[in-house]
């Protein structure tokens, strides 16, 4: 397994992170959790999923 493999699993992991603990993420970062910073975050979120997925499977 090679460096963009593992990469790709980080970005998968952190993508995951972020869309299941969306609320309090926007609450440290944007000091506030409303529709904006949730909508913000889950598309960061969803990209890192898309990406992680695409480079540690070679997709």
């Amino acid at each position: 397994m090679g460096m963009e493999e593992l990469l790709g699993m980080a970005e998968l992991i952190f993508g995951v992170f972020m869309n299941v603990f969306i609320g309090s993420i926007g609450k440290i970062i944007f000091k506030k959790d409303d529709r904006a910073s949730r909508i913000i975050l889950r598309v960061i979120g969803i990209f890192l999923i898309i990406n992680g997925v695409s480079r540690a499977f070679h997709i």
